[in-house]
């Protein structure tokens, strides 16, 4: 009998030739007369395979990453100080420093801390309990890019409150508050810069003077019309469709306050961990006046966090994801090396005019963004490889039409996060199974993924008008 580790492995095979394959067709059938060069037609090639190895997990995505380079400059001709030029870049550092910031949050306990204290205000129904924990999320949120870490911590917190409130697991109510803890991490992502790894990759994938404009504080004030409408409706619906006929017993919900009595008071830890977040909170949003560039004060931040004791040797090793880093720094000289290769004017050249008539109708612009990311999104797994591939394409696009980049990115953004199926998002497995999948069956909680996706695209459509204001589009 196949074992399914047998069956993974087959799957994985099957997926590295298949790359092999449609990379070496397409540099041997793709005509010389289309406008590319010899050299692009290779770097498409080698693209085409990394493309179909992430879609098949044929290896870890930061390897394949790895790999994509070593074919770049052994078949490409691309010097490998292009391909990983990115990780001079001032974003990769600034990455790399809210990483370190984000494990000593967790470290610390202070994260655990702030949750159980947003959660312990409200009473204790279902409307406010689901309330608090996107309030949680959405605090949270901004102080560790990894959704992964911050839902894992949040889930359990969220089945106790529903065990505690009397809710049967995989019962209506508790699935809501899945949602609701789940929905207020997602939301938050794409509305603040420092929520998530994906943001600083879309920033470090948009030009320097594009990057100049979108600081902590220009990247919330774009993004705030969309994350008002999406927290405001997701939580209405999920009132709507999740809360109970009854409420429970009016005690019911104390769990969440005896377990932040259990922690006693902040340790010296805690409140060093405090004081250089808001320190750094502070100097992120006064950028304007002191001038000092937001992946300095990031990193002086993270040698505080180490120099306190916060984060050891131990730490460094562990709780800093080093292999979404590599990959991030290596997805985000995309660009650099395909506007080495030519491949950049060529596909402004071929998809120009198609962009053009679409790009007619911003409404259509952005929703069109949206729609594609979604279904590609079923074949490509990583939300920073789809994201990092598109907009390769997409950054010349919008400058040859008059449109801010940042737009086209953020629609892209807004709803990279599907959990139609399980395997669409390691944001989504991670809170599924930090629980054991004891909260709500998955098949559930699919079903309103389709109400959210259509919340987040509302929430585009809504956002139009301001960006024109702003003169984004």
């Amino acid at each position: 009998m196949t074992s399914r580790n047998d069956t993974l492995d087959m799957k994985r095979i099957g997926c590295a030739v298949l790359g092999v394959v449609l990379g070496v067709a397409f540099a041997l059938a793709c005509p010389t007369d289309v406008g590319l060069t010899d050299q692009g037609i290779r770097c498409l090639a080698i693209l085409i395979l990394a493309v179909v190895w992430w879609v098949g997990s044929v290896l870890p995505t930061y390897a394949t990453a790895i790999v994509m380079v070593v074919l770049f400059a052994v078949i490409g001709g691309v010097e490998s100080s292009v391909a990983l030029s990115a990780f001079t870049s001032a974003t990769w550092w600034l990455l790399l420093a809210a990483f370190g910031l984000g494990a000593g949050m967790k470290g610390s306990g202070l994260l655990r801390r702030i949750a159980l204290a947003v959660v312990r205000t409200f009473p204790n129904t279902f409307g406010a309990q689901a309330a608090s924990l996107m309030v949680a999320g959405t605090i949270v949120g901004p102080l560790v890019p990894s959704m992964a870490a911050k839902v894992s911590m949040l889930t359990p917190l969220a089945m106790g409150i529903g065990d505690e409130l009397g809710y049967e697991r995989f019962s209506k109510p508790m699935q809501g508050l899945f949602l609701a803890m789940f929905c207020g991490v997602r939301s938050v992502a794409p509305a603040v810069l420092s929520a998530s790894v994906i943001g600083y990759c879309l920033l470090g994938l948009l030009p320097s003077d594009v990057q100049a404009q979108f600081d902590m504080v220009h990247w919330l004030l774009a993004a705030l019309p969309w994350f008002i409408v999406v927290t405001v409706l997701t939580y209405v619906s999920i009132v709507l469709l999740y809360r109970p006929k009854g409420e429970g017993a009016a005690n019911a919900a104390q769990a969440p306050a005896q377990k932040s009595d259990a922690l006693g008071s902040m340790s010296r830890h805690e409140k060093q961990m405090c004081a250089i977040i808001l320190v750094t909170v502070a100097l992120w949003v006064a950028e304007p006046l002191h001038h000092i560039p937001a992946h300095i004060v990031a990193l002086a931040a993270f040698v505080l966090v180490i120099a306190c004791g916060i984060l050891g040797k131990d730490g460094l090793r562990k709780d800093i994801a080093w292999e979404p880093l590599v990959f991030v720094g290596i997805a985000m000289g995309l660009p650099n090396v395909f506007g080495e290769v030519g491949i950049q004017d060529w596909a402004v050249q071929v998809a120009g005019p198609a962009f053009e008539a679409l790009a007619g109708n911003p409404y259509l612009f952005v929703l069109g963004a949206a729609v594609i990311t979604l279904a590609v999104r079923f074949l490509i797994v990583s939300e920073m490889a789809y994201l990092n591939i598109v907009m390769v394409f997409l950054v010349p696009l919008c400058a040859s039409v008059g449109f801010n980049p940042w737009v086209v990115g953020f629609a892209m953004y807004a709803v990279i996060t599907p959990w139609f199926v399980l395997y669409q998002s390691a944001t989504y497995l991670a809170a599924f199974y930090s629980v054991d999948g004891q909260m709500a069956h998955h098949a559930d909680l699919a079903k309103y993924c389709v109400v959210y996706t259509l919340i987040c695209m509302l929430a585009l459509v809504v956002s139009v008008p301001y960006w024109q204001w702003m003169g984004l589009l």
